[in-house]
């Protein structure tokens, strides 16, 4: 008889069902797993975010500053049942009206274009002009006074774009500069630079970053097929060559970010008939090559959006594809728990709490500390969610590997699973901890116990009980827990076969 603990939980999500480590799942969602690799930590759940969004889209966000000393989360959708931009914002505070704990926005004064089509790519605060810009379809950059007092410019800035991607303000030399084509623009405190730097016309900039001095460039190609780049460009406009270049290998490159000192980039291979499945390939910069440590593989429907966000010392996008059999979408992250540890892919957050999507689009998302907003589409209507600011929750959801932390000389034996026991925080009113396994080729799970007791802080249950558990070679666990921690899981098993 052997007894296996898992109580270490801060591995990322791999395709192989029989990785050896008992901290990797093949799937993780609704629990922050990081902030202590020993807990799964479920998060609240989320309600409605806009109460016109259907009409009004918000899809990117921002902080900027609304008044002299005031600053506000604004948000960018288009007006009501049109296709100009509109932009409207939420004060940064709880317990009065237009705040996070409601799901009403403010149009403040000249918040609307007047003429062409928004690209919601681009949505930038630059605060040492005071202005927010965006993009008009094809052919301008415009200006957006956030105080509402001065007019909206929609031809503020003409470039001629096919593909425009999301800006940044660097902070070494507080410039706002824009990714778009094969090009970068630049605005020094007014003073725009339309070609700043321009890269070899089959490539167009998908995402940048900042990377210490340089900026980081992510480039795919126009073809589609073939290798993406990251070029390192220290922003000097008078050189006409770049820092360094970097094979980031195959797949389109959507998302680059610095973490923890490390550049990572997201690249998707796949969603065209190139490919039989899509495939998600996550790399990180060692020395002078783009190094993959994970991938996940999922149908030929995956969704990566280029919308990025660094919050918690962890990279968080938007994903949806398909994994261990389920659709898995929303707000993922990349990030790890310790400087030594490895970087761990987790689904952060669904958009609708366990309720599935419906023909889903991803949009945009946005945290503002412990709130967040997610833009997408449920059976072709715009929906905008946020989180509860009521004791509410959603499903934290982790499913094991096959054999969890079992030592590889039994994973081929045919076993008994003779006892189960989860340790958990106490469970609230409303919180619930549910385990399931399933055993060998079975594609349905089976519950072991639903605990919903108030109070309660562990479950076990044996062979010998209520539940007579199946023998067989390969055991998966599924765990759902609502308002309550998980902190250990144990398992018992006998060995039927013991003459290997």
């Amino acid at each position: 008889m052997a007894t296996v603990i898992l109580n270490r939980f801060d591995g990322s999500i791999v395709n192989d069902p029989r990785f050896p480590n008992e901290a990797v799942s093949r799937y993780t969602g609704n629990a922050d797993i990081l902030t202590d690799p020993h807990r799964m930590n479920p998060y609240r759940a989320s309600e409605d975010g806009h109460d016109n969004q259907s009409t009004e889209k918000l899809q990117n966000f921002c902080i900027a500053k609304k008044d002299a000393s005031t600053y506000a989360l604004f948000g960018l959708g288009v007006v009501s049942g049109g296709s100009l931009a509109q932009i409207q914002f939420k004060n940064l505070t709880t317990g009065s009206s237009n705040d996070l704990d409601d799901n009403t926005w403010v149009k403040g004064g000249n918040n609307a274009s007047s003429s062409g089509a928004v690209n919601t790519n681009l949505f930038v605060y630059y605060q040492k002009t005071g202005y927010l810009y965006g993009a008009r379809a094809g052919s301008h950059i415009w200006r957006a006074d956030p105080t509402g007092a001065g007019a909206w410019v929609d031809s503020h800035q003409a470039i001629s774009y096919t593909n425009i991607s999301q800006g940044l303000v660097h902070s070494k030399d507080d410039i706002l500069y824009i990714p778009y084509d094969n090009k970068i623009a630049k605005n020094n405190n007014g003073s725009w630079t339309t070609d700043a730097i321009v890269l070899p016309s089959h490539l167009y900039i998908t995402s940048i970053s900042e990377y210490g001095n340089y900026i980081a460039i992510g480039c795919a190609q126009l073809s589609g097929i073939g290798n993406s780049i990251v070029f390192l460009w220290d922003r000097d406009t008078s050189l006409t060559t770049l820092s360094d270049s970097i094979d980031w290998g195959e797949g389109n490159l959507k998302v680059l970010e610095e973490v923890d000192g490390a550049l990572i980039g997201i690249s998707l291979s796949g969603s065209n008939s190139t490919r039989l499945s899509d495939r998600v390939i996550f790399r990180v910069l060692l020395g002078s090559q783009a190094v993959k440590f994970g991938e996940l593989i999922g149908s030929t429907s995956t969704q990566l959006p280029i919308t990025k966000q660094k919050i918690n010392n962890r990279l968080h996008f938007m994903l949806s594809l398909v994994i261990n059999g389920s659709t898995r979408e929303g707000v993922w992250s990349v990030g790890r728990s310790s400087p030594n540890a490895a970087f761990t892919i987790v689904h952060e957050r669904t958009p609708n709490n366990d309720t599935a999507v419906t023909n889903s689009v991803l949009r945009g998302f946005f945290y503002v500390g412990d709130y967040v907003f997610i833009a997408y589409v449920d059976n072709s209507v715009e929906t905008l969610s946020k989180t509860n600011d009521s004791t509410a929750y959603v499903s934290g959801i982790r499913e094991t590997v096959k054999n969890p932390g079992m030592d590889s000389k039994d994973r081929a034996r045919s076993k008994q699973l003779v006892a189960v026991l989860v340790n958990y925080e106490s469970i609230p009113s409303s919180g619930q901890v549910k385990l399931e396994y399933r055993v060998d080729s079975e594609s349905t799970w089976t519950e072991v116990f639903t605990d919903t007791t108030v109070g309660s802080v562990s479950s076990l249950r044996t062979k010998a009980g209520n539940t007579q558990f199946t023998k067989g070679r390969e055991y998966e666990f599924r765990l759902t827990f609502k308002g309550s921690a998980v902190f250990s899981v144990m398992y018992r098993y006998d060995v039927l076969e013991t003459t290997i």
